[in-house]
């Protein structure tokens, strides 16, 4: 029998609370089991129902976001915090991560999904997603390491390679020497990295690379 999962929605936005509550509505096994509009009711409500999700708005009022997030995580650490949010800045999403969350989902794109995305999230299986699909950024989750390495560790070995080479300096053409293709195609494999990423240029994708310590893989 599966098992019915408890969500706890927290949204200082009423049509957005009304939009998702409709959405829970046509979900199978799983439940709706509060709404809170405010940071400190977040915490309240879920160290008190100590649901299995909470989907926890980026801006809140009365406690940031953040801090409520960094609260239910050590006083109800069994109780997973995924991020819901229309901001899809890196920095705001790698703040959530540290701060606890072991997920961001795009409300852009979480509506399509809202039943696979709260069940990996349940399993632990971490999502940082950016429109216009769920599963963008898919990440493991180790509160121990960065949000950057744990992007970069989902990649294939060849992208990270790929990226091993950016930080060293080397150009496309000596990592096509290395890697035994041509140039067009590490050109072609470094956009799509810079895609999955979600970063706007080389020099962008080696600061992540190096931030991550791509040393280390």
């Amino acid at each position: 029998m599966q098992k019915t999962l408890r969500v706890h929605l927290v949204d200082d936005d009423y049509l957005v609370r009304l939009g998702m509550e409709r959405l829970f509505e046509r979900l199978d096994h799983i439940e709706l089991q509060a709404v809170s509009s405010t940071g400190d009711d977040a915490i309240k409500n879920a160290v008190a129902l100590m649901p299995d999700v909470v989907l926890m708005e980026t801006k809140v009022r009365n406690v940031d976001a953040l801090r409520a997030v960094q609260e239910i995580s050590a006083r109800a650490p069994k109780v997973k915090v995924a991020m819901l949010s229309s901001i899809t800045d890196f920095d705001v999403m790698r703040d959530a991560y540290r701060a606890g969350a072991v997920s961001y989902l795009s409300k852009y794109s979480v509506s399509s999904d809202l039943d696979a995305a709260i069940r990996m999230i349940d399993r632990g299986e971490c999502i940082f997603s950016m429109p216009p699909d769920l599963e963008r950024f898919p990440v493991a989750a180790e509160p121990e390491e960065s949000f950057e390495l744990a992007l970069i560790k989902r990649l294939p070995a060849r992208d990270r390679a790929i990226l091993s080479a950016l930080t060293e300096g080397r150009t496309n053409g000596q990592i096509a020497g290395a890697l035994h293709v041509s140039e067009a195609t590490v050109k072609a494999q470094i956009t799509k990295i810079m895609a999955k990423l979600n970063v706007a240029g080389r020099v962008q994708l080696a600061v992540l690379a190096v931030r991550a310590g791509v040393a280390a893989l």
